[in-house]
Order: structure tokens, then C-alpha cells, then sequence
């Protein structure tokens, strides 16, 4: 059965931007699973992949953001905790703790790299923050006699680079 342009505009809307699983979405426009899949594959032989753009909709969302960044904290401040236990620890021998650094390195890495990828606001951010203690720490080596106009400068500077999106 032949189904109009419609519909087919009407699926990729409710499965990509509102997000909907895609057997909700042939329910609302009612059509089968089967034509859904035919479509969607169709449209992704043409260049329109509709997960990927849905996956884009997802990273763009404030929710998501909002949601990285709460993770973010998390995983860091876990990350923290562990290694004030690994300071305190008395009982392990070098070995195990150069091997516990080790992978506690790797998750560290692995974490931010995938958050780069996911929230670039994040990067971004962060970027600016390493900047700025760069400055500061050369400030501080080469020109200290400047660092209080720098304080005075960077304190307004740093809520106009929060405002940058």
C-alpha cells in the first residue's frame, strides 16, 4: 500500500526529533514496523542516516547536558575519593599501587576523551579554564609584580567567557 510523502516526514519527526522508539512512532502515524524499517533504511541509502541525526538532537539537548555534566561531577569527584584512599592506604605495596594508578590513569583518560566527544560546551570550557591558569602561572613566574591588575582583570573576564556558548 502506497503511503503519502506525509506520513514518511511525519515518522523520521516523531522518531528523531521528539525521539519517540520507532514501534511508538508507526503507532501514531499508523503504519507496520516492516514499512518504518523500509523507509529508514531508504532515506539512509540516500545520505539521511535518521539515527544519527537523532543521536545529534540528543547531544544538543539540555537535558543531555545538563545530565554530562552531572555525570562529569560524579565520575571526578569519585575519581577524587579514590585517589585520597590510595594516599591513605598503608597497607599496599608499590607495585599494586603503581598498578592502581595506572588504570585509574586510563579510566581518567578514557572518561574525559568520551565526554569531549559527547558535551564539546564541556571541552570548550575546559580549554578556557587550562588557558587561564597558564596565564596566571606564567603571570606569577615572569611578571609578578602584575598579578594584582591580573586578578582584577581575569575575575570579570572569567564570567564573560561563561557567557560564551
Amino acid at each position: 500500500m502506497a503511503h503519502a510523502t506525509e506520513k514518511r516526514t511525519q515518522l523520521r519527526g516523531l522518531y528523531v526529533y521528539q525521539r519517540l522508539p520507532m514501534e511508538t512512532a508507526c503507532k501514531k502515524v499508523g503504519i507496520p514496523r516492516s514499512t518504518a524499517n523500509r523507509w529508514k533504511q531508504e532515506a539512509a541509502d540516500k545520505g539521511d542516516d535518521w539515527d544519527s541525526v537523532r543521536a545529534a538532537m540528543a547531544l544538543g539537548d539540555d537535558n543531555f547536558a545538563s545530565l554530562s555534566k552531572k555525570l562529569l561531577e560524579d565520575y571526578l569527584v569519585q575519581h577524587q575519593a579514590t585517589m585520597d584512599l590510595l594516599r591513605e592506604a598503608k597497607d599496599m605495596g608499590p607495585l599494586q599501587r603503581a598498578e592502581t594508578l595506572a588504570s585509574m590513569s586510563d579510566s581518567f583518560n578514557k572518561t574525559m576523551a568520551s565526554f569531549k566527544r559527547l558535551s564539546p560546551e564541556l571541552n570548550k570550557q575546559a580549554i578556557q579554564l587550562d588557558v587561564l591558569q597558564r596565564l596566571v602561572s606564567f603571570a606569577q613566574a615572569k611578571f609578578p609584580q602584575h598579578l594584582t591588575a591580573m586578578v582584577e582583570l581575569l575575575e570579570p573576564f572569567g564570567e564573560e567567557l561563561a557567557k560564551v556558548k
